[in-house]
């Protein structure tokens, strides 16, 4: 049974080469040289090629509604990362027993976790309200916000 296999598999590849081997029939409209044009022979794979090259140099420039659509949902990226960093805000405040920060201490935790939710929530209307231009001043703030209480409080952190 193996030996009818194996028989099958060389008579299939050498149809195979054989077949490959013949010329293509001549092209109207180019003269028969009894040589295959080269551009002939490859013409499948040159507009494959052609056709890769030109959706790779043009996908670069957008069409302006492509630009908006692609704004849009970057947009509404931010718009998600904004509202998962409101919602930590109430993780962070859950940690404050842990710090064991003096009175005064609890005061600025809890002030710079209330501007944190803040910000958070700015920069979450922003992004759904596609306001690009204060975006980054918001985002700016709220990193501003964040190193402010590293810098006080990571370091109490047991």
């Amino acid at each position: 049974m193996t030996k009818y296999r194996l028989a099958i598999v060389a008579a299939a590849c050498l149809s195979a080469c054989t077949a490959s081997t013949q010329s293509p029939p001549p092209l109207s409209g180019l003269p028969d040289t009894g040589k295959p044009a080269l551009h002939a022979v490859s013409d499948a794979r040159l507009r494959e090629l052609m056709d890769s090259m030109n959706t790779l140099m043009f996908e670069r420039f957008m069409a302006e509604p492509d630009i908006d659509r692609e704004r849009r949902l970057y947009t509404l990226k931010i718009a998600d990362a904004a509202s998962d960093l409101g919602a930590t805000v109430d993780v962070i405040l859950s940690r404050l027993p842990a710090l064991n920060l003096g009175s005064d201490e609890q005061t600025v935790f809890r002030a710079l976790a209330g501007k944190l939710r803040q910000q958070a929530e700015t920069l979450q209307t922003q992004a759904k309200l596609n306001q690009i231009d204060g975006i980054q001043q918001t985002l700016n703030q709220t990193t501003a916000t964040c190193s402010s209480c590293h810098a006080l409080f990571r370091k109490l952190a047991p």
